[in-house]
């Protein structure tokens, strides 16, 4: 692809870049956080793949908008509390993000949780997220 073919935002300068795209997984986070996955996975191409973090799912990927929503809403009715926390983004490649997040599951009524740092890349197509695996950094459960 030649730099016109390239989205306008892969043309920008990566600390611009860098500054729109922590907005926009900032954006993400704080969704999740308040438990709207609608908004989450709002950006995720209808038929595209995600692989989940692997603490929450030992299988291939989830296939399409519905599959990711259904398997994250599970999540949510599992753990009364989860919560994601950014750490880091960079770009591995343009329109290839490494970001590396931290989160956390909690479970009030089976006192269950899990505290655990994935490396998430995110492949993007068209500002549309067409790719997405969790590859687990450190696992804990009850930190101290």
């Amino acid at each position: 692809m030649t730099p016109r073919q390239r989205p306008l935002a892969d043309r920008l300068p990566w600390p611009v870049r860098k500054r729109l795209l922590q907005s926009a997984f900032g954006r993400a986070s704080d969704a999740f956080n308040r438990r709207d996955l609608e908004v989450v996975f709002a950006p995720l191409w209808p038929r595209r793949g995600v692989r989940p973090p692997p603490p929450m799912h030992q299988g291939g990927l989830l296939r399409g908008r519905a599959a990711v929503f259904n398997f994250w809403r599970g999540v949510l009715t599992q753990y009364d509390d989860s919560t994601i926390e950014n750490r880091s983004l960079e770009e591995a490649a343009p329109g290839c993000i490494v970001r590396k997040a931290r989160l956390r599951h909690r479970s009030n009524t089976s006192s269950a949780a899990l505290d655990y740092v994935i490396l998430r890349t995110t492949v993007l197509d068209g500002g549309c997220v067409a790719r997405q695996v969790n590859v687990l950094e450190a696992a804990r459960t009850n930190p101290q």
